[in-house]
């Protein structure tokens, strides 16, 4: 008697998420790894650059909420100290969302120069602020101010736009959430293959 034969497709699904969880990690472990020699903690170490580069995070009543005012801050002692000629900011520029609005303020407000302050008001994602800062501001090196767990992504989609980027660590003033630290790993995955593939 002829053996029968069993459908193979309660194996699709098993395969297709060991497969997805194997893309996140492989993507993630290489973007991490790749960064740590462009990554700085110190700002007083770091070579000078062109600019610094602040991507947006969440305002609140027209001022930066602690993530961004920390960024800001990092740039500011590196313009302060002559590290970078200038400061790039990027985000959202909405009346919903004045994420640049509120970046430039506050870095006038701080003493810098209205004429080295580079606004790049259409930068909704980190992407889309290395995008523009190497074809709109023909950025070829800078020092990217961010996170440590951001890093390594905003890392990579700089130097994947061609950009001499070096990252300088701004201390988390938040804990770091699940909700936080998954979010960022499926946009790092998100901009691997959005990137390369």
């Amino acid at each position: 008697m002829a053996a029968t034969l069993r459908p193979k497709s309660h194996l699709a699904a098993p395969a297709a998420l060991l497969l997805s969880l194997v893309a996140v990690l492989a993507s993630n472990v290489w973007i991490v790894r790749t960064s740590d020699d462009f990554t700085c903690r110190n700002p007083g170490t770091v070579p000078v650059r062109s600019v610094a580069i602040v991507p947006g995070a969440s305002v609140w009543n027209d001022r930066p909420l602690p993530t961004l005012k920390g960024r800001l801050e990092t740039a500011l002692t590196l313009y302060r100290e002559g590290r970078a000629k200038a400061i790039l900011i990027s985000g959202n520029d909405t009346p919903a969302d004045p994420e640049v609005r509120v970046m430039r303020a506050w870095l006038k407000e701080h003493g810098v120069r209205e004429l080295d302050i580079w606004a790049d008001e259409h930068g909704s994602r980190t992407r889309d602020t290395m995008l523009n800062a190497a074809a709109a501001f023909e950025v070829r090196d800078a020092l990217v101010c961010t996170q440590d767990l951001f890093m390594p992504r905003a890392l990579f989609l700089a130097r994947q736009a061609g950009i001499e980027a070096t990252g300088i660590v701004v201390p988390m003033t938040l804990p770091r959430s699940t909700v936080m630290v998954v979010g960022e790993v499926l946009k790092t995955t998100v901009a691997f293959f959005e990137t390369l593939v």
